[in-house]
């Protein structure tokens, strides 16, 4: 991918930042946002791998099970 999680981790930083005060956003700095921004991509990464391994076994059982039934 092309690092398609980092560009929607960071519009998610840029609508909190929205939420905030400009004195808030400053005291925080871009240093912790960017950090923020990586936190959220890997969280988005984990899930998608979840999603992705839960699949794959999902389709290696349906594969064996219609081998399975094309040996009877």
């Amino acid at each position: 991918m092309i690092r398609k999680e980092l560009k929607h981790a960071e519009k998610i930083v840029a609508h909190f930042k929205q939420v905030l005060d400009e004195k808030e956003v400053k005291q925080i700095g871009n240093e912790h946002f960017d950090e923020l921004s990586l936190m959220i991509e890997a969280a988005i990464n984990a899930s998608v791998l979840t999603a992705m391994e839960r699949t794959a076994d999902k389709i290696a059982k349906l594969a064996a099970e219609i081998r399975k039934g094309a040996e009877r």
